[in-house]
């Protein structure tokens, strides 16, 4: 029996090239598209949190609020988000299990706004903390100036205490968004710095003066709030865990 001949030639069609643009062919990704995305997955989020929230509960970790003043043996916690209507993703707060001694259980939430430092040259405090407020808009609760020892300098030994500016936001994923800009512009800011710049800091700190006031004063170009970015030098404690840094924080 003669062997059968297909009527059509697969093979040169597998490797046409219109084939070959069609399996190739990129399809771009319009950013508004990416908004339903982002309360979609806060809306899961949020059923996560009620789903926790109802577990514990049957198993008898009730949300402690309000009462007489309870004591037991802190045996697990984990970090959580309280509903708020005004604020999407919630408020940051960790859950805290408590075993009693009568045997009995609950749990006690702890809100705790979540934070990172960032270091700005000297002086130019002002002018990067306004730039955050307008470029996070929105998202940063608030910008503290706080002072801390700064132990990355070579001489930290020596007692240096640094401005930092302080950003506090109302949850984690507000944090990550902030983040996710701040760091690449203050590593690029900080391969800029050279010695002299970190000498002359610390020496001013001594001193009680700016080595540079002169230079200020004597007319150089009005810095806008788009040039305030490259004061930041560097960021710090932006990888501690939320829950590690509310037990740090309130010992």
């Amino acid at each position: 029996m003669p062997s059968r001949k297909p009527a059509r030639s697969y093979g040169r069609n597998f490797g046409s090239g219109k084939a070959s643009t069609k399996s190739h062919r990129i399809k771009s990704i319009n950013a508004s598209a990416l908004r339903p995305r982002e309360a979609t997955l806060q809306d899961e989020r949020l059923h996560a949190t009620r789903l926790a929230h109802t577990i514990d509960e049957s198993m008898g970790f009730a949300r402690y609020e309000s009462g007489r003043k309870r004591v037991g043996w802190l045996c697990n916690m984990h970090s959580t988000s309280v509903e708020d209507e005004k604020i999407p993703g919630g408020r940051a707060a960790v859950d805290y299990y408590f075993l009693e001694d009568d045997g009995g259980s609950f749990k006690a939430t702890v809100e705790y706004d979540p934070y990172f430092l960032i270091a700005v040259k000297k002086g130019k405090e002002a002018e990067v903390e306004e730039w955050c407020r307008r470029k996070f808009e929105g998202i940063v609760k608030a910008v503290e100036r706080i002072e801390k020892e700064d132990l990355q300098m070579p001489n930290h030994l020596l007692g240096y205490r640094r401005l930092f500016l302080q950003l506090s936001f109302h949850n984690v994923g507000e944090l990550l968004e902030a983040r996710s800009s701040i760091m690449p512009l203050a590593e690029s800011n900080k391969k800029n710095m050279n010695a002299m710049d970190t000498y002359a800091e610390v020496a001013s700190y001594n001193a009680g003066f700016d080595l540079f006031d002169d230079e200020q004063n004597g007319g150089r170009r009005n810095e806008g709030i788009a040039d305030a970015s490259d004061y930041i030098v560097d960021i710090r404690e932006y990888d501690v865990p939320y829950h590690v840094r509310v037990a740090i924080d309130k010992g």
